[in-house]
């Protein structure tokens, strides 16, 4: 009786495992996934918008003369991207669409002063990073009180249709590209002589070259506003940071194929400076390249983008380059290693992205950040396990079942990773509510809430429930209230109350208005008389 086959069958140069085969074709599916995934895996830094003049869905009972929007960082504004219109769809003139305090402040003068009815204010602005934000607000004048509908504004086509794409094929060509080569050079130097990996590297640059390609037409669409593409757009795009890093790796990435392989020391020295121009762009094309956290962000992105980019890289290199990738046990402890910078690089962006702690679980963010983390302890512990088989076992006998689930968390990790960057950052949104009371005497006790410590509009209630089962009457009490705040530079800030309201047997005063200027300890002053004499009292509360 012949002998059973065995698993492995050999040939001239090399062995070949059915099992490899398999894992070869699952490495490349989640390589082919990943890629995609971490098209938006490093978040994108959008300007906030803080606060508007008047307050945005509020009611004025004058039209305002100029429209603000106040943002948390330095803008450009679109060239014919503002625009006022009110709820029947006719446009208003605008006499003045301009930028002040330091670009952070979108204002817009109306050309004559606005009938009553409903209105809705847009505008455009491109923050530091050339990420293009849509700002919008809403308010009713005199007469009209019911908030308008409004129509949503179309998306222009370029921007539409190439904006996600344009990000997949730039990342899945780092991937081929700058994440091959680094890969190797860390693990399998040998593998990058070999004509399948200049292949694949070659492939890999033109897909990072073409997608570079379609991110500086969405780009230069984004600048270019309505007035369609402009030369004056596409020199503000190369102008910034960005641009510059783009410009420069899509040169060095169209020289670096085309130098011949028998320059040894000239193909190196092309492809590393390939691999950094590449990944810099790349870092400043997401929070790198915010004004916003300093250099924790730049650092921290490019630290992320590194570890990623390298990481899988060395997936690639094992699904493509086959035969160029034998010491798995050795590309097993870079892996780790790059892991570990693309997790620290996370860290330092979640401090600076979540604040206070509370956020964690008080945000979408938060959670799905905790989710994340969650994830990459369980890759941690696969990898563990995997490392312990590589000590034991040659790498030409197979590959450890826990590779892929490994390889697998972490592409579901990077899945998370996109999720994040389409939620607002958890500093820029958490909120929470404050509930106090005042003690003045027996029987005397107000009740206080703030709807939101987040620095800008902010509606402040008082209630008075008086001792006597008589219904409250609107004269039997007054309440006055002072904001101030060192950190903030306010000496005193007046809240305007509306005229209380009796409701189930008390009395309701509710702030007008309020907005509340800076984030920083504030201290709210209360003055209150039920006839028996006036008496003050006062608490703390942190704004955001």
């Amino acid at each position: 009786m012949p002998a059973r086959p065995s698993r492995e069958r050999r040939r001239s140069g090399g062995v070949v495992v059915p099992a490899v085969r398999r894992w070869r074709w699952c490495l490349v599916v989640l390589l082919a996934v990943a890629g995609p995934v971490w098209a938006a895996g490093v978040a994108s830094a959008h300007a906030v918008l803080v606060s508007t003049t008047p307050d945005n869905g509020t009611h004025v009972d004058r039209p305002p003369s100029r429209l603000q929007l106040q943002l948390a960082e330095p803008v450009t504004l679109v060239p014919g991207s503002a625009q006022l219109i009110d709820s029947g769809g006719t446009r208003f003139e605008l006499t003045a669409a301009a930028l002040d305090d330091g670009r952070r402040r979108v204002v817009l003068t109306p050309a004559r002063t606005l009938p009553d009815g409903a209105y809705l204010a847009t505008a455009r602005v491109v923050s530091a990073d050339t990420h293009v934000v849509s700002l919008s607000l809403q308010f009713t004048v005199g007469a009209t009180t019911a908030p308008g509908r409004f129509a949503t504004t179309a998306t222009p086509g370029t921007e539409r249709y190439l904006d996600y794409p344009s990000k997949g094929l730039t990342y899945l060509g780092l991937l081929l590209s700058a994440g091959l080569w680094a890969a190797a050079r860390w693990a399998w130097p040998a593998a990058a002589r070999t004509a399948r990996f200049r292949t694949v590297h070659r492939i890999g640059s033109g897909v990072f070259l073409l997608g570079f390609a379609c991110r500086f037409l969405v780009l230069v669409t984004q600048q270019s506003g309505p007035a369609g593409l402009s030369a004056a757009s596409a020199r503000t795009v190369l102008g910034a940071p960005h641009g510059i890093a783009l410009a420069v790796a899509v040169v060095v990435a169209i020289v670096a194929p085309a130098v011949p392989a028998r320059y040894g020391r000239a193909v190196a020295a092309i492809a590393a400076a390939q691999a950094i121009t590449a990944i810099l762009a790349v870092t400043l094309d997401g929070h790198g390249g915010s004004f916003r956290g300093g250099p924790w962000t730049f650092t921290g992105t490019l630290l992320h983008v590194y570890g990623v980019t390298v990481w899988l890289g060395g997936v690639a290199v094992i699904a493509l380059v086959p035969r160029g990738a034998p010491h798995l046990r050795r590309w097993h402890a870079v892996a780790v290693g790059h892991v570990a910078a693309a997790v620290t690089g996370g860290v330092t962006l979640a401090v600076v992205q979540v604040r206070p702690p509370a956020a964690l679980v008080h945000t979408t963010y938060g959670l799905v950040l905790v989710a994340k983390a969650l994830l990459a302890v369980a890759v941690a512990g696969f990898g563990y396990l995997s490392y312990r088989w590589f000590r034991r076992i040659s790498p030409r006998e197979g590959r450890p079942w826990t590779l892929l689930p490994e390889a697998g968390l972490a592409v579901l990790a990077l899945a998370l990773t996109s999720v994040l960057t389409t939620l607002a950052p958890a500093k820029d949104v958490y909120t929470t509510d404050i509930a106090t009371a005042l003690d003045f005497g027996p029987a005397q006790r107000l009740h206080i809430g703030i709807d939101s410590i987040r620095h800008g509009p902010q509606q402040l209630t008082l209630t008075y429930v008086p001792a006597s089962t008589v219904a409250a009457r609107p004269d039997s009490a007054t309440v006055s209230v002072d904001l101030s705040s060192v950190s903030a530079n306010v000496a005193r800030l007046p809240v305007a109350l509306t005229p209380p309201v009796p409701r189930d047997g008390a009395l309701v005063w509710r702030s007008d208005r309020l907005i509340v200027p800076a984030a920083g300890q504030w201290r709210v002053t209360v003055r209150f008389d039920d006839g028996q004499g006036p008496r003050l009292a006062s608490f703390f509360y942190k704004v955001l």
